[in-house]
Parts: C-alpha cells; sequence; structure tokens
C-alpha cells in the first residue's frame, strides 16, 4: 500500500495523474453509452456500435495509461518504441472489442463478468506491450506481487463494470459504470508501476528511431482528443436522431392516416389544451362526437375503397363548416370528435350542426354511384355538463347513444336524467358476463299450487341478480337489456342447467318451470342443448316445463313450430306463458301443442270483481278444457281472487298470497321432506 501512495504522489505527476482520471471517466462514460446503443442494435447497426465502443474503450484504456506515463517520474534518459506503442494500442482496442462481443454474446449468463474480466487482462496486456516499448537508460525490475495484485483488482473492477452496464437495473448505469471502468485500468497502471524499479546502466544507448517524451505528448494529446470527440459527436448525432425519430412516431401514432386528421391520442392530447384554456378564461366550450350513420352498409355494399372516399370526403366538408379556432378529429373509424371553442349560447352549437346537417344531405358521387350518408351526433357544454376532460368526453358519447336510439332527432345535447339511464343500461349489459363467472346471478323458486287444496304441484324458476356494487337489480331491467345484447342466449342455457342440476336433487318430484326467452326459441338447435342438459344432469324429462311467450312465437311461427315439436318430443313439458296479452292467442293455441296455459297476472290482479277480467278466464279456462290443456292463474294474491278462480273450475295458481319467490335454501325443507 506503502509503495501504490508513493507511486501515486511521488513518481507521478499530481496533474498528469488527474488529467489521465478525467480522459478515464469520460471515454469510460463514453464507451458504456455507446454500449447501451449495442444494446437496442440488431443486424449491421450492432457490428457497427459494438466496434465504436470497443474502438473508444480501447482508445481510453491506452491514453489513460499513457498519459500516465508522460507523467512519471524517471531520472534516467527514456524515450517509447514507435512500433510497440502503436501495437499496444491495437491490443487495446481488439482485447476491447472482444470483450464487448462477448458480453453481449452471453446473453444475461455469467459471461457477462467474464467479459469484463476479458477487458481487464486486455488493458493489462496493453499495458505490459506498452512497457515494454518503454525504452529507458537501465534495466527494469517487476515485483511479481504488484503484477498479481494488478491482475486482479483491474479484473474484479472490469467484470463489475460490465455487471453494472448491462445488469444494473438503475436509471442511469453508465456513471457508476464509469467509475468502474476507470477503476480496472487505474488498478492495473498504477499498482503494476508500484512494483517498478529502474536501474540506471551507463551501457545502454537509446535509438534515434525511438519517440522522445515530447513527441509521445503530441500524440497521446491528438489521439486522446480525437477519439473522445468522435465519441461525443456520435453519441450527441446518435441522441438528435432520436429524437426526431421519437418526434416522427409521436406525430404518426397521434395521427390518422387516412384523413390527415388527429386520432383519438392526438384529440386527448389537444382536447386538454382547449379544455384548460377555457377553464382559465371562464369560458364555456362545447364537444360534439359525430357518428357516420350505416358506414359498415356503405363498405359492405360498395367496397372499402368507397368507405375510405366517404371518409376523406365528410373530412373536407367538415372542416368546411368549422370557425378557425375549432378543432376537428377522426376518433373512431366512422366517429369524428370536434370542439368549439367560441361557444356561448345552446343555438351555435345548433347552428353549427345545421351547417353539418346540409353537407351531409349532399349526396357523394363514387364511380357513377350516388352514396348517401347520415350522421347522429352529441353535444356535451363545459361547465354545464362536466367539469373535468374525461368526464366530457364521456358525457358527450353518452348523448351520441342516446342520438343513436332516436328514430328523428340527429343531434342531441347531454340530459342529465336521460343519460344516467343510458350510462347504467350499458354498464349493467358491461357486467353481465363477470357476473354470471362470478356467481352474482341467483335462481329463486316461486311455488305454484292446486286450488282445491292448495297443495304444491311445482316451482316456476326466477333469475335474480346481485350486483356487487349495484345491489339488487330487478329483472324487468336486465332482461331486456340481456335479450338486446344477445347475452340471453349464455344466461338463459345457464339457468335451464342450474335448474336441472338443483331440481334433480330433490326427494319430492315436483314439477320444475323455466322461462325461454324469444331469442332461444329461434334458435334451431334449443332442443339439443335441452337434451343435452336433461341427460348431463339426470333429470326426467317430464319434470321440466318450459315456459314460452307468445313474442317468441310471432316472429318466426314456423321455426317456433318445429322447435316446440322437437321439445315435445324429448317429453318436455310446454307452457304459454302470459296468456292474453298477445295478438293472436287464440290461433297460437290452435297451431301449438301447449301443456299448459298461463293466464297473466293482469287478468287476475281485478279479480272477483273486474267483470271483464272475470270473462277472460272463464273464457280461458273453457278453451284450455276444450283443448285438454291445463290452465293457470298468475299473480293470485287474495283468498277472494283464490276462491274465484275454484268456482270457475281454474285448478292451478300461483302468486303471494302462497309465498314470494325464495332462494333455493328456504324451498329446501318443502322440497327434501319425506313423503
Amino acid at each position: 500500500m506503502t509503495a501504490l501512495v508513493t507511486c501515486l504522489t511521488v513518481q507521478h505527476s499530481h496533474f498528469t495523474v488527474l488529467i489521465a482520471l478525467l480522459v478515464a471517466l469520460t471515454g469510460g462514460f463514453l464507451t458504456m453509452s455507446l454500449m447501451e446503443r449495442v444494446r437496442g442494435a440488431g443486424g449491421s447497426q450492432f457490428a457497427i456500435w459494438l466496434f465504436l465502443a470497443g474502438f473508444v474503450g480501447g482508445v481510453t484504456a491506452w491514453s489513460t495509461h499513457f498519459i500516465a506515463m508522460l507523467g512519471y517520474v524517471v531520472d534516467v534518459p527514456h524515450a517509447y518504441d514507435r512500433v510497440l506503442t502503436f501495437v499496444s494500442l491495437a491490443v487495446a482496442i481488439c482485447t476491447t472489442v472482444f470483450a464487448i462481443f462477448v458480453a453481449f454474446a452471453a446473453r444475461g449468463s455469467a459471461l457477462v463478468e467474464a467479459a469484463g474480466v476479458v477487458f481487464g487482462f486486455g488493458v493489462a496486456l496493453m499495458h505490459f506491450v506498452g512497457m515494454r516499448g518503454f525504452k529507458v537508460a537501465g534495466y527494469m525490475e517487476w515485483s511479481v506481487a504488484s503484477i498479481v495484485w494488478a491482475l486482479a483488482l483491474g479484473s474484479v473492477f472490469g467484470a463489475l463494470c460490465f455487471s453494472v452496464c448491462l445488469r444494473a437495473k438503475m436509471k442511469r448505469p453508465e456513471w457508476l459504470a464509469a467509475l468502474l471502468f476507470a477503476l480496472s485500468v487505474f488498478s492495473i497502471h498504477f499498482i503494476s508501476m508500484a512494483g517498478l524499479s529502474i536501474v540506471p546502466a551507463s551501457g545502454i544507448v537509446l535509438s534515434g528511431a525511438d519517440l522522445p517524451s515530447r513527441t509521445m505528448v503530441f500524440v497521446t494529446l491528438q489521439v486522446t482528443s480525437i477519439v473522445l470527440i468522435l465519441g461525443v459527436s456520435i453519441l450527441i448525432l446518435d441522441s438528435k436522431t432520436r429524437e426526431g425519430f421519437d418526434e416522427r412516431i409521436l406525430q404518426a401514432s397521434a395521427r390518422d392516416a387516412l384523413t390527415g386528421l388527429s386520432n383519438r391520442v392526438g384529440f386527448n392530447e389537444q382536447f386538454a389544451l382547449f379544455f384548460e384554456r377555457a377553464r382559465a378564461r371562464h369560458r364555456q366550450l362545447a364537444v360534439i362526437h359525430l357518428d357516420i350513420s350505416r358506414f359498415k352498409q356503405i363498405n359492405d355494399v360498395h367496397g372499402h375503397l368507397a368507405g375510405d372516399y366517404v371518409l376523406r370526403v365528410m373530412t373536407s366538408r367538415l372542416s368546411s363548416c368549422l370557425g378557425s379556432a375549432d378543432f376537428l378529429a377522426r376518433v373512431g373509424s366512422d366517429e369524428f370528435a370536434l370542439v368549439v371553442e367560441a361557444y356561448n349560447y345552446r343555438s351555435d352549437a345548433l347552428r353549427l350542426m345545421r351547417r353539418v346537417a346540409a353537407e351531409f344531405d349532399k349526396p357523394i358521387d363514387w364511380s357513377g354511384k350516388q352514396i348517401s350518408v347520415d350522421f347522429r351526433a352529441g353535444i356535451a357544454i363545459f361547465p354545464a355538463d362536466g367539469l373535468e376532460p374525461d368526464e366530457l368526453i364521456a358525457r358527450a358519447d353518452a348523448a351520441l347513444l342516446r342520438a343513436k336510439r332516436s328514430a328523428s332527432e340527429r343531434t342531441l345535447f347531454y340530459d342529465a336524467r336521460q343519460d344516467h339511464h343510458e350510462r347504467r343500461r350499458n354498464a349493467l349489459a358491461f357486467d353481465m358476463r363477470r357476473s354470471l363467472q362470478e356467481g352474482e346471478f341467483e335462481l329463486f323458486y316461486q311455488q305454484q299450487h292446486l286450488t282445491d287444496d292448495r297443495s304444491i304441484f311445482g316451482f316456476e324458476v326466477l333469475l335474480r341478480w346481485f350486483h356487487k356494487e349495484l345491489g339488487f337489480v330487478p329483472p324487468d331491467e336486465f332482461i331486456p337489456i340481456a335479450e338486446q345484447t344477445g347475452f340471453i342466449m349464455e344466461l338463459g342455457e345457464w339457468v335451464l342447467r342450474e335448474a336441472c342440476m338443483n331440481a334433480v336433487s330433490w326427494k319430492k318430484p315436483y314439477q320444475v318451470g323455466v322461462n325461454v326467452a324469444p331469442l332461444q326459441l329461434a334458435d334451431e338447435r334449443l332442443p339439443a342443448k335441452v337434451k343435452a342438459i336433461l341427460e348431463e344432469s339426470g333429470l326426467p324429462p317430464q319434470r321440466l316445463e318450459l315456459e314460452i311467450t307468445e313474442t317468441g312465437i310471432i316472429a318466426d311461427y314456423n321455426r317456433a313450430l318445429a322447435v316446440i315439436t322437437e321439445l315435445k318430443r324429448l317429453g318436455v313439458k310446454v307452457a304459454m306463458d302470459d296468456f292474453g296479452t298477445g295478438n293472436s292467442s287464440l290461433r297460437t293455441l290452435q297451431q301449438f301443442p301447449f301443456d299448459k296455459i298461463k293466464v297473466d297476472r293482469s287478468f287476475v290482479s281485478g279479480l272477483p270483481d273486474d267483470q271483464l277480467s272475470a270473462a277472460i278466464l272463464r273464457a280461458t279456462v273453457i278453451i284450455g278444457e276444450s283443448l285438454g290443456t291445463r290452465v293457470l292463474a298468475e299473480g293470485v294474491e287474495t283468498d277472494e281472487q283464490l276462491a274465484f278462480l275454484l268456482r270457475e273450475n281454474c285448478m292451478r295458481a300461483q302468486g303471494y298470497l302462497f309465498g314470494r319467490p325464495k332462494p333455493f335454501e328456504e324451498i329446501r325443507s318443502l322440497v327434501m321432506a319425506e313423503d
């Protein structure tokens, strides 16, 4: 340690040691930065960046060594062998290039650190080749221990340098790696030089072909300056190129290639600026979401080239409607967003939309054909409809959705009451599948009784939804949504399977009634699905009753008849639900082989006083008797209603008089009791 301190403070000029350190740190940082470029390159770029990193690293190690040597205090004449000096430079470059190649070929294995050891040995080889070219009028004697320590520490710091550069999960590993790079080079040079002794000899004469120290100063400074300037320049140029490329990528990602307008990314960025300006100036701001109606049909009928042409034409026409301070973007395949900054009154937006409507009313000529286009639009106003950009955009979307459902209105403003209902509807539609998977749907059972002795003969299965956030969702709210979205197919199949699986475990063989939605009845595969579920559950077919409304029949009489006939062949019972609410109930009863007629609760609620309801029920019972079809009255709530049904020979009923729909746990005692 004493010899090392003496070497640094006495045998070397303090100034040259400081310069050598600065060169090592600067060159090390450049080398590590270039290695970062190697990491992200491929093909020929990989080879170029790898060579540049190795070249700068090798020259840095060489320059550090020779700058330190220029400050080395020696009392005998000395010079530098020009061949070995430049051979040592080649050694430094080649070994550093090879070490970096090994590091990247390692792909994360322990060879990364091994490559750092290779770098350390390469620096040592450069050092001793260079010292072999250091000519003195005497003899050089080396301490083996110093050489070993120099190799060991230089290799350790080299391994750490490569590990930090290529493995460290820090923001800028180049800084720490550059320090370790400098320590590796310094360790090899100064520890080995601490073990060097020069013994003067009068008989040794230096060759005139050797480079004197003053020439070596010039050569070293030239090489160092050129390489460092080259490295810095390359990094600066690459950074600017990357910034320019990133900027072009960013611009491209925010721009719609077809229309030249901003896309959704660009719209969000620009709208945020418009919004903040309006907030700062206490001004109103209108955002309009506009959708081209039936755009898919244009593509289907005329082709996608025609569709693209329509978009370009409408972009031009919409742009002509806007003021200089307004903004237009294409935020979807057939959807545009407009921001109106100069907004004061609702009439301002309506005037704009009248101009837009006039442009849409003009047909578009495509290859001699006239293409007519229409639109729907939703408008939200800051600050009345929202105080944040996302909130305002969402409310313009909600108004657009309501406009799409309107048969007459092309443009609608956001309406808190109406659009709240629309948002809830969309949220329910979105959550249905998740809720089914997470067990938020549950089967409830309402018992069905004989009217003479009030004994139970069956249960109707009713579906309930207990949303984890919204709580209980009424069936008359979610069933229509499921039917409109088509999810009723999956939901209905789940209900049928669950009902059969539960019913087969009952000790009493009660009948179980399951509702079938119109969309399910239109599916020709329904009989096959029912058969598969019956076989899977083991439930006897005669215990299953499928309840079908007339709405599901009148949509396609022939298909419905074929499906119901197949169901009857399976042994399943079929009931006409909500009888009396359709337009052609008598014809339906004549055509379809129903096992039961369920009289709608609307005809039972007025009994026994409502004469019209009484007449309808009497007629239904008579029709049922003539057809050999049982009749059940729904919605029975009083003893007077039950007595009337019994007098009129209606032998089956269900309703709150007997009990409300209950979960399975509450009817377990009824269905599991031993006779």
